[in-house]
């Protein structure tokens, strides 16, 4: 289980990356990609790998007092998905 959960979260670090790069090449005119001239697909994709970190980091973690950093992945993952409904993008 652990391994499989610290695979997926490096997947999505590296898509999450890529996508970073497409939609800076799209915002700045040097591509153009449909679906990148907007920050919605990057805010998707940080959702979706600050979930995944943080249940990496709750399985990996060694005390009880390390709850800290996961639920700040957490509260990041909630804040994007609130602002991408709230219409800030």
């Amino acid at each position: 289980m652990k391994k499989i959960v610290d695979v997926v979260g490096w997947v999505c670090v590296v898509v999450t990356v890529a996508i970073l790069i497409m939609t800076l090449l799209t915002t700045y005119q040097f591509i153009y990609l449909k679906y990148f001239n907007t920050y919605k697909i990057i805010q998707i994709c940080i959702f979706f790998t600050m979930i995944t970190w943080a249940i990496k980091m709750y399985i990996q973690k060694s005390n009880s007092t390390n709850i800290v950093y996961p639920l700040l992945c957490m509260i990041l993952a909630v804040g994007t998905i609130f602002f991408m409904y709230v219409g800030v993008y």
